[in-house]
C-alpha cells in the first residue's frame, strides 16, 4: 500500500526529528565561549617579566605513530594498537623533556576514542611528563558518545591541551566557525576551537597563549577564511587590550608563496593567495616567509608524507603568530628525530616576554 502524500510527510518528519534528538544525545554541543578550569601543582612558579621562554607547538596524531594508513587518508586503517600508543607517547615525552619547552600545546590528543583503544591520552602523557610541566588545560574538539560512520562505530574524543611550568591563571575555549553542510551530518564532526589561556607574571600581569587545529577537509568552502576572521579579530581584542600573547598550532594552511614552490603532488588542496595571508600582514609569523618559500624552504617543512618505507616533509602547516610586545628568536623543526613520531613534525620557538606592560 503507497502512503498518502500527507502520511509520507507525517513520516518523514518524524524520522528527521528522531534523527535530530539522536544527535543532539549523543554530541558535545559547546557554548561559542566556555570556562575551562586550569590545574596546577600547589608550588607552580609565575613567569617573570622580560623572561626568555620556549614553547613547542606539535599535532601528536592522537600518539599513533606512521605505521598505519587511516581511512581519512585514503587508507584501510581504523583502530590504533593501545601498545603503539604507549610507545608513541613515551618517545613524545621524551622529546618534549629533552627540549627544554616551559610551553607545550598539542594538538589531536585523544580521550576515551574507539579508534585509540579508549585511552586517556592526556593522562598517560602527564604520567610521563617531568613534574614540574604538569601544569594544564584541555579542551575538546570532538566528543561524541557514538559516530555511525561505517570506518568509526564507537566513541570519539580528540583534545587540544597546554602543558606549562609555570603557574596557569584561567582557561577558556572559543568555538571556531564550521563548515556548512547536513546539521545531522555536520554535529557529528569536529568542532574546532582555540584553547586560550592565562598565565600570570610575578608583576601582576599577564600573558595569552592560544592553542588551535584549524580545518583539514573544507569541502569547497570559505571556512577557512572564516577560522581565519575569527581568529584575528580574537587577537586583535588582545592587543587593543594592550595584552601580550602568542598563538600557536596547526592551522591546516601553507604559507603565502609556499604552494607554487611546491611539487604538484605535495600541493594537496592549498592554494594562492594562501588564507594566511591576513595573519602574515598583521602579526609576525613563525616561520617566516622568506624562509618558507626561499633556499632553505625544507628546513620550515612541518607536515610529511610516506614515501617508500619513510615518511619526508613536504610543506609547512604550522606555526606561531605572535603580538607585538613579544620578541620571537630562533625556530626550529626536529626533523632527524621525530620523522616516525606523527604525520607532523613538532615546531620550537623562544621568544622575550615583555619587560612592563
Amino acid at each position: 500500500m503507497t502512503p498518502k502524500p500527507f502520511e509520507l510527510g507525517i513520516w518523514l518528519a518524524g524520522t528527521a526529528a528522531f534523527g535530530l534528538s539522536l544527535s543532539s544525545y549523543l554530541n558535545y554541543h559547546p557554548q561559542q565561549i566556555e570556562p575551562l578550569e586550569p590545574s596546577n601543582r600547589s608550588d607552580a612558579p609565575l613567569l617573570g617579566p622580560g623572561q626568555r621562554i620556549r614553547i613547542v607547538t606539535f599535532n601528536v596524531q592522537f600518539l599513533a605513530g606512521t605505521n598505519y594508513h587511516f581511512f581519512h587518508d585514503g587508507g584501510p586503517d581504523t583502530l590504533v594498537e593501545r601498545s603503539d600508543i604507549e610507545t608513541v607517547a613515551a618517545t613524545v615525552t621524551r622529546f618534549i623533556e629533552r627540549s627544554g619547552a616551559d610551553l607545550v600545546l598539542l594538538q589531536e590528543v585523544d580521550c576515551g576514542a574507539r579508534r585509540t583503544a579508549y585511552v586517556d591520552e592526556l593522562t598517560l602523557l602527564r604520567s610521563h611528563l617531568p613534574t614540574d610541566l604538569q601544569n594544564h588545560v584541555a579542551a575538546y574538539y570532538w566528543k561524541s558518545r557514538f559516530v555511525p560512520h561505517p570506518k568509526i562505530l564507537g566513541s570519539a574524543g580528540t583534545m587540544l591541551v597546554v602543558f606549562s611550568r609555570y603557574r596557569i591563571a584561567s582557561g577558556r575555549r572559543y568555538q571556531l566557525p564550521r563548515t556548512p553542510g547536513n546539521p545531522v551530518e555536520q554535529d557529528f564532526n569536529l568542532k574546532r576551537a582555540i584553547l586560550e589561556v592565562d598565565l600570570p607574571l610575578a608583576n601582576g600581569k599577564g600573558i595569552t597563549i592560544l592553542n588551535t587545529h584549524l580545518e583539514a577537509f573544507p569541502k569547497r568552502t570559505n571556512v577557512k577564511e572564516r577560522q581565519i576572521q575569527t581568529i584575528l579579530s580574537r587577537l586583535d581584542r588582545l592587543s587593543r587590550q594592550n595584552r601580550p600573547w602568542i598563538i600557536a598550532g596547526d592551522f591546516n594552511l601553507v604559507p603565502p608563496g609556499q604552494s607554487t614552490r611546491l611539487r604538484p603532488e605535495d600541493r594537496a588542496n592549498h592554494r594562492e593567495p594562501s588564507e594566511l595571508g591576513p595573519l602574515y600582514e598583521r602579526y609576525c609569523g613563525i616561520p617566516p616567509i622568506a624562509d618558507a618559500t626561499g633556499d632553505q624552504i625544507r628546513r620550515s617543512f612541518t607536515f610529511t608524507r610516506k614515501s617508500g618505507t619513510a615518511r619526508i616533509p613536504v610543506r609547512t602547516l604550522d606555526y606561531f603568530f605572535v603580538s607585538p610586545m613579544v620578541t620571537a628568536h630562533g625556530y626550529q623543526v626536529p626533523e632527524q628525530e621525530m620523522t616516525g613520531v606523527s604525520d607532523h613534525l613538532p615546531l620550537i620557538a623562544d621568544f622575550t616576554l615583555p619587560v612592563a606592560v
